[in-house]
């Protein structure tokens, strides 16, 4: 009786569908590792794109006797491929409240052109790179007499 009882009572990993499952498990492991780290790294660059740099290098010089031409520090590379823009906002000398002088717009040159009368001397220009719907933080310059 007792060779009976030890022949019907096998450990379960030593039949053909315990061995299946244990390495249906493993590869299940094996792949949810790998996408996760993959899916980790995605994040990641992704976050990456989210943070838009402040407006760097900004100078404001005479274009002609009607316009300024504003010139910006180039933007990084990866963000100019996602779709950065760059939007001016003008300031009075004496006013609170800001009024938008350009729409978003891409700048292939790092160079934007303000007409002089949406932009008297003594007011303040303030530059943001937007991406999509976002917009990362600004950066001013005074528009002076000595252009």
């Amino acid at each position: 009786m007792n060779c009976l009882l030890v022949a019907t009572t096998t450990n379960w990993n030593e039949t053909t569908w315990g061995q299946v499952l244990l390495a249906a498990v493993l590869i299940l492991f094996v792949n949810s590792l790998f996408f996760l780290c993959r899916r980790l790294l995605r994040i990641r660059q992704l976050r990456k794109l989210e943070v838009i740099p402040k407006v760097r290098g900004l100078s404001l010089s005479d274009m002609d006797e009607k316009h300024f031409q504003l010139q910006v520090a180039a933007a990084p590379q990866l963000l100019v491929e996602s779709g950065l823009r760059l939007v001016v906002a003008v300031q009075g000398p004496d006013e609170r409240k800001r009024q938008v002088v350009t729409e978003p717009t891409p700048v292939p040159q790092n160079t934007l052109v303000i007409p002089r009368d949406l932009a008297p001397i003594g007011s303040t220009l303030w530059v943001n790179w937007v991406l999509g719907d976002r917009v990362g933080p600004g950066a001013s310059i005074r528009v002076s007499r000595t252009l």
